[in-house]
């Protein structure tokens, strides 16, 4: 990162409003000279701010919805350094296979983004010493302070999904998912056109899908728009999907579901 003349100035991105206030006041009292010149709530927002501030630093959430923080990393020249912020740590080689300068997990740590300022503020020219001792007093002064309650937000709602198989990654959107089903430490993809891998389990895709996904037992999920018939054999029930030979068993805890169909 270059000096340049006054303040760095940063644009932070997240979905989650809640997230998003605790992350700029922590930001306030562990780096006061940053400027925050503009907060977004999704992707084309952060893309936008981004472009019209030009700012040195860009905080985004992974996931947002519209474009992922990923998807904004990619198309910024490399005048913005960005840090990602993320609920899982699993996109951390993403991040920075994105050449992002690092990440921050959700609930925010303060030590972490301490960290992260630190390493942000080194870029500058101002004396090594100086900064640290102004973050470490900051830092204490955060640790000493009462802690503020963030209250969760909205999950975002997932739109596409990067799905492996073997060597290749292809772009999938949901509603193209007939079910998801759980495979080790993976999550299998059925859709109409592949089957392939996520890294993401069915706990934490489920709360990101639409409403028309449901549970049907605890190691599948599946698109209602893309049952076919139910079929009841003794006392089990069975889900048929359109175009595909599989059917998926729906365990009893399930079953108010597809009781009208």
């Amino acid at each position: 990162m270059n000096k340049i003349d006054g303040p760095l100035r940063a644009v932070v991105a997240d979905d989650e409003p809640f997230v998003r206030a605790a992350l700029v006041e922590q930001l306030g009292l562990l780096w006061p000279e940053l400027q925050i010149v503009a907060e977004a709530e999704d992707g084309p927002q952060a893309l936008r701010a981004i472009t019209q501030h030009r700012p040195d630093i860009a905080f985004l959430d992974i996931r947002m919805p519209g474009l992922t923080g990923l998807q904004v990393a990619q198309l910024l020249d490399e005048r913005t350094q960005v840090v990602f912020v993320t609920a899982y740590d699993n996109h951390a080689l993403e991040a920075f296979e994105a050449n992002a300068v690092d990440y921050v997990l959700k609930p925010l740590d303060t030590a972490r983004l301490a960290r992260v300022v630190s390493k942000l503020r080194s870029r500058e020219t101002a004396p090594t010493g100086q900064l640290n001792q102004a973050l470490e007093a900051a830092l204490r002064a955060l640790q000493k302070a009462p802690a503020a309650e963030v209250a969760p937000g909205p999950a975002s709602m997932l739109e596409w999904l990067q799905v492996s198989t073997g060597t290749t990654v292809s772009l999938v959107h949901v509603d193209d998912v007939l079910f998801f089903e759980s495979d080790t430490k993976y999550t299998r993809v059925v859709g109409l056109d592949c089957d392939g891998l996520v890294r993401t389990s069915l706990k934490e895709l489920l709360p990101q899908l639409p409403s028309a996904f449901l549970q049907v037992h605890r190691s599948a999920i599946v698109n209602r728009h893309h049952v076919k018939a139910v079929q009841r054999i003794d006392d089990n029930m069975e889900l048929e999907l359109k175009g595909h030979a599989q059917r998926l068993r729906v365990s009893e805890a399930h079953r108010q579901h597809f009781k009208a169909m």
